[in-house]
């Protein structure tokens, strides 16, 4: 972390506790320590619980990818979604969220903390953009799911 997080060389990390476990407390520290947007996958081998027991106490911004309800589990997404009234530095990101409630409510009720994810290349992006396009929502949290928050997070996506 500490050889790659400096000098713009990396904008953010990405843990998939599911496949590979969870990083040391010493490497948890580190990415606490750099403040870099953390991706994790969530699902039914690291449910909303365990995300919010092992990485939402530690000061960086966390992106749980897929809603946290990757494949298709809709009580983990609105799970995860959840943890959104808690965690000021949690983020949730729209690939592969097929449920449309689930959606809405992320976008409705957290405008802030939605990032638009097309999945790719899994899937075809526009599948992605459609899906966030659809919502009954303001059109400025769509603004921020597809572009605001993002930059927010991410600074070199910032203007």
């Amino acid at each position: 972390i500490e050889q790659y997080a400096y000098e713009e060389r990396f904008e953010g990390f990405v843990l998939d506790p599911e496949e590979d476990g969870l990083p040391d407390p010493e490497v948890l520290a580190a990415l606490e320590e750099v403040g870099r947007p953390v991706v994790t996958y969530g699902g039914h081998g690291f449910a909303p619980s365990t995300i919010e027991e092992t990485l939402l106490e530690h000061d960086f911004p966390l992106i749980v990818a897929h809603c946290g309800g990757y494949p298709l589990d809709e009580d983990l997404t609105n799970e995860t979604i959840d943890l959104l009234d808690s965690y000021e530095s949690c983020f949730v990101d729209t690939s592969f969220v097929r449920f449309r409630d689930p959606l809405e409510r992320a976008v409705m009720e957290h405008p802030d903390r939605v990032i638009f994810g097309s999945g790719t290349p899994s899937a075809h992006p526009n599948v992605g953009v459609m899906e966030v396009l659809t919502l009954d929502v303001p059109e400025d949290a769509m603004r921020k799911v597809f572009w605001k928050n993002a930059a927010r997070v991410i600074e070199p996506l910032a203007p």
